[in-house]
């Protein structure tokens, strides 16, 4: 994970949780309650959410994109067979031309981008297109975000690309 990212005060913690029988990655404060994307006063400095992390509370370790934070995130479903590690050429194309941090997501079927940015998007959605999965499970998709979600890390770099 680059120091500068590391330096941001804008991590939390997440948890699988089944809603309306589907798992989602719920936002988790080190202070063992539920999170917001949206209220920095839930949001922790990097050391804090890895010193609080306990795998048999938590799923993972997230960031959470701020408003005016400098980052967007890009997050490419669907897009990486987990154990030949192949990405498909249509989320190839994203990887190579970003000049930002990239890594594998937590299911191993998907890449997650951060760019240096200072758009303001509206809060982001996962738009669906048209190309096979390498990996049986959902449809490929892409989803941006620039502030009001978050993304559960794994700081597992995609072999090739820098950090």
């Amino acid at each position: 994970m680059p120091e500068e990212l590391k330096n941001q005060r804008q991590w939390i913690l997440w948890k699988l949780i089944m809603r309306n029988g589907k798992e989602i990655k719920m936002p988790w404060s080190v202070y063992d309650q539920p999170a917001s994307s949206t209220d920095p006063a839930t949001w922790h400095e990097f050391e804090c959410a890895v010193m609080r992390y306990d795998e048999n509370k938590h799923a993972g370790i997230g960031y959470v994109f701020q408003d005016g934070g400098g980052y967007i995130g890009i997050d490419l479903d669907s897009c990486r067979h987990p154990e030949t590690k192949e990405v498909a050429p249509w989320a190839k194309r994203y990887v190579d031309m970003s000049p930002g941090y990239i890594e594998v997501s937590p299911s191993g079927t998907g890449v997650k981008i951060w760019e240096r940015s200072d758009a303001r998007l509206p809060i982001g959605k996962n738009i669906k297109i048209n190309e096979q999965p390498l990996w049986p499970g959902k449809k490929p998709g892409i989803e941006v975000y620039s502030h009001g979600r978050y993304f559960a890390v794994t700081g597992h770099i995609i072999k090739g690309f820098r950090e």
